[in-house]
């Protein structure tokens, strides 16, 4: 009893005196850690103490048995990882690892421990694995009963903890009464689970056109929103309108509902006065909808036709109505001569009306009042044709000459559309002509004015008004208008012509006046003045942007006014370029016109880019061309280089391009534990590029690795190099030998190879069977020493004497693949082959002499024995026959297979035991 307690003070003391270190050499900065799976962290453990560490190291508590796995540290100043996916220690009083976690097992206990002579100081870390949650959203869509449904998907894959998922529509959470909301979780095997919300609602109850789903996780600084489009459907604009077509010389209406704008398409009925169903036409573009029907014009005068329009966002059918005109044509007619100005609102009855005499160019328009969609005019005069020189031409009367007496009478015209007619009738006198004709005052102007040469040509103060008209000469053309006016019974004309401001060449314009006053027709001439050609310039440079290259182009031209125009071309075809226009005007009146291009070089290489150029002072558009240069495609290339003095072999992907960057990746393999380099440089436009992958041989050995490199445009082209697949079957004598097996498996260990004594230059020939490019092929003793090699064959280049035999062992190694033969080598020479010979050849016949003695005694000896001594010479002889050999020479059982090994191996003595009685 006072032995027990002694011990638990002892017990208590040591306690209190740990508790003492840890309090004043304990540890610092260990906090409790939280990792995310899939990524590394920081293990913390630091001795601030001031004892002297012998060993630290991490470890790990198993289970609640105290027991403990050693995961990494630092013992006889050599650190140490159990592990690949944990670092080394850096020193013995700061054993901070790094540490990547791989699944969620990793969570748990984890100590560290240091230790120094006296001490150990513990302490406990507990690390949380949580796992960031992939965020999945699908989208689908149902029809129940005639009503559109939409369920939105939103899964949180593989979280720990649990995640949190809620929704938002329009920035607020949905109402209970259009959406309904469904969870559901999925545990997995590997600790992780997943939680997935379903949104489901009717399609027409619901107007956004995004939904948005909320996640939360502690793994998320912040909450992750996720958004995706739904469908949503859209009132429709509804409509009816009527177009009058013209089809084989007939009228028809067009009757159209038309929905625009709405989603889905509406259903649309179309029935005439309402309950008459209808052939229709039915179109869909991409944001309207058309149902057309097609009526005969004159059969539905005045009827109604009905569109009855159904969506799911109207409350009730909209209908809409249009009623069919009923055409008419007034019998009333408007006269109108447009010489004497003289009108009349008078529809009944005959209308009266005076031409003057000699009048030229006379027209009467006829004007009827209606909703016909055309009709037939004929007309006549005093019941009998037209008279010769009055023509009817569309709604007018034309008298082509001067008017004479002859042209006076009473003309009827008749108008009719199907059933619909109408009738004019008006009576035609002429007033005598009694004029003295006033030559004009003629007069030639020109002036420059906005880029134009304006020509202005006047003939004044004329009795009649003079005629005037332009003559110019062939291929040319301009605007022209000319000005009546009268003053005081005299007449003026102004005729004005519009011509480009100068000429690539002589032009000369005239003015031609026709009068009675002048015998013949009075000209006046005016020269234009000759253009100064434009200057043209174009050069180029090229700019990246982006990774790409652009050919930026400039074509500018210096002319007089107007502006030239100028467009852009690529090779023999009229491309669509974008490029910027300016002009400039300068204080002399010139006017400068510049036009930049860009264009992407690898589209447009080794093509020509044109710029063409248009004036009035040009015979001729002008080009100007600038030849864009070739712009060659990456080349991409992949091989496999074997390190020289490294056990390491590097892959190497070669990248030749024009570019700002080389984006080269390896696609590798899983648990690709290798070390990738990048080198880039420049020779003027070229970028070389180099991606290297060093690894070892085992670790990709039969496997594809492939180098890609994405393009700009997101394109990507892959290059793949194999990596062989080697092996070293065997090492095999190619000597003449004999096999020694073993007693076990019955496999050969060991080849017994015979050589000459006292012979120079003696070779074992070698021969390793496997497809390795190359291999190491060394030879040693039992006793570790080397022997001299010669390529594939194991050399004595000495005189061979009895202590080169024993047991040698070459090896063939290529990187990890290696194979051995193990070769037993004995010395023989002629002298002793010859001594063994006569050896067992005496040996041999002695051994028949003996037997033959033994059995002429046995026979004799036979006749005189007694029955007990034959038994007991039989006895004896038994005896002899079955042990042949004495105990120490006999030899273990040999099978057929064996035998010629022993044969060579075995001396063979027979010793014969003969017994007698005395």
């Amino acid at each position: 009893m006072g032995c027990s307690g002694l011990f638990i003070l002892c017990f208590v003391l040591k306690v209190a005196h740990c508790l003492e270190g840890l309090g004043g050499e304990g540890i610092a900065e260990i906090t409790h850690i939280t990792a995310i799976l899939g990524e590394d962290v920081d293990l913390s453990c630091s001795y601030l103490g001031e004892s002297e560490i012998q060993s630290a190291k991490w470890k790990r508590r198993i289970n609640s048995e105290n027991k403990f796995q050693r995961l990494a540290g630092i013992v006889n100043g050599i650190p140490f990882s159990r592990s690949i996916y944990i670092s080394e220690p850096d020193s013995l009083t700061n054993l901070t690892v790094k540490m990547k976690v791989t699944s969620v097992e990793a969570e748990g206990e984890y100590i560290c421990e240091f230790e120094s002579d006296e001490e150990q100081y513990p302490h406990s870390v507990y690390l949380t694995v949580e796992a960031r949650p992939d965020v999945q959203m699908l989208v689908n869509a149902e029809t129940i009963n005639g009503s559109h449904y939409q369920s939105v998907s939103c899964s949180a894959v593989g979280g720990r903890p649990v995640p949190q998922i809620s929704w938002l529509v329009a920035g607020r959470p949905p109402s209970d009464v259009t959406f309904a909301v469904g969870v559901s979780e999925t545990v997995h095997s590997n600790g992780t689970s997943t939680l997935s919300s379903i949104l489901r609602f009717p399609t027409h109850l619901q107007d956004e056109d995004s939904v948005a789903c909320v996640v939360q996780h502690p793994t998320f600084p912040v909450p992750k929103l996720t958004t995706v489009s739904v469908e949503t459907y859209t009132r429709p604009n509804v409509s009816i309108n009527a177009e009058m077509v013209q089809r084989a010389g007939s009228e028809f209406w067009v009757v159209s509902c038309i929905s625009s704008g709405g989603r889905p398409d509406a259903d649309i009925a179309l029935a005439l006065n309402g309950d008459e169903e209808l052939q229709r036409e039915d179109k869909t573009d991409s944001d309207m909808q058309t149902s057309s029907v097609v009526l005969p014009a004159t059969v539905y005068e005045g009827q109604n036709v009905t569109c009855v329009f159904d969506h799911p966002k109207f409350t009730h059918q909209v209908s809409r109505v249009i009623t069919l005109p009923s055409f008419y044509l007034e019998s009333g007619v408007q006269l109108l001569n447009s010489e004497l100005g003289s009108n009349s609102d008078d529809y009944q009855g005959t209308e009266p009306l005076e031409v003057q005499e000699g009048q030229r160019d006379t027209v009467i328009s006829l004007q009827v009042t209606g909703n016909v969609p055309h009709y037939n005019v004929t007309c006549k005069k005093d019941d009998g044709p037209l008279p010769d020189g009055v023509e009817l031409v569309g709604n007018s009367l034309t008298v082509q000459g001067p008017v004479e007496h002859r042209h006076a009478g009473l003309y009827e015209c008749f108008f009719s559309y199907h059933h619909v007619k109408a009738t004019l009738k008006f009576n035609v006198t002429i007033k005598p002509q009694v004029i003295q004709p006033v030559p004009p005052t003629v007069r030639v102007d020109l002036q420059t004015e906005g880029g134009h040469s304006v020509i202005e040509c006047s003939a004044a103060d004329a009795v009649p008004a003079a005629d005037m008209s332009w003559l110019l000469p062939e291929g040319v053309s301009g605007v022209s208008w000319f000005n009546f006016t009268s003053h005081n019974g005299s007449h003026s004309v102004r005729g004005v012509l519009l011509l480009p401001a100068c000429s690539p060449w002589e032009l000369t314009a005239e003015c031609v006046i026709n009068h009675p006053a002048f015998e013949e027709p009075e000209k006046r001439s005016i020269a234009l003045p000759l253009c100064a050609r434009p200057k043209i310039a174009i050069n180029s440079s090229t700019e990246w942007k982006d990774g790409d290259e652009f050919t930026k182009v400039d074509c500018s031209v210096d002319s007089v006014a107007p502006a030239a125009t100028i467009s852009w071309h690529v090779g023999n075809v009229d491309n669509s370029i974008s490029y910027l226009f300016q002009t400039d005007v300068r204080a002399d009146g010139s006017v400068s016109a510049r036009s930049s291009a860009h264009v992407l070089s690898s589209l447009s290489s080794g093509q020509n880019l044109t710029c063409t150029v248009e004036h009035p002072s040009l015979e001729a558009p002008e080009e100007r061309t600038i030849h864009i240069l070739v712009h060659k495609a990456p080349l991409l290339s992949v091989s496999l280089v074997r390190q020289q003095d490294s056990p390491l072999w590097l892959a190497v992907c070669d990248y030749r391009g024009e570019g700002v960057g080389a984006d080269l990746a390896w696609v590798l393999p899983e648990k690709a534990i290798g070390q990738t380099s990048q080198h880039s440089e420049y020779e003027g436009r070229v970028i070389k590029a180099r991606l290297t992958y060093q690894f070892p041989l085992a670790l990709h050995e039969g496997q594809d690795l492939t180098c890609a490199y994405r393009f700009e445009h997101g394109a990507t082209e892959k290059k793949t190099v194999h990596v062989p697949r080697y092996h070293i079957s065997s090492v095999r004598v190619l000597n003449r030998t004999s096999p020694l097996q073993s007693r076990y498996g019955g496999e050969t260990i060991t080849h017994r190879l015979a050589l000459q004594e006292r012979l120079r230059n003696q070779r074992v020939l070698l021969r390793v069977e496997g497809n390795v490019p190359e291999y190491s092929l060394i030879c040693k003793r039992s006793d570790g020493s080397f022997v001299q090699m010669d390529g594939v064959a194991m050399v004595f280049w000495s005189e061979l004497t009895e202590r080169d035999e024993g047991l040698y062992c070459c090896r063939a190694s290529f990187y990890h693949h290696t194979a051995t033969v193990n070769i037993q080598v004995e010395v023989t020479s002629k002298d002793k082959q010859l001594a063994l010979a006569a050896i067992i050849c005496m040996s041999s016949a002695l051994a028949i002499l003996l037997i033959l003695v033994v059995t002429l005694w046995v026979c004799c000896k036979g006749n005189s024995s007694s029955q007990y001594k034959n038994k007991e010479s039989l006895s004896a002889l038994t005896s002899l026959m079955q042990e042949p050999g004495s105990p120490e020479v006999k030899k273990p059982a040999v099978t057929e297979n064996t035998s010629k090994e022993y044969t060579q191996l075995v001396s063979y003595s027979i010793v014969l035991d003969i017994k007698s009685t005395v």
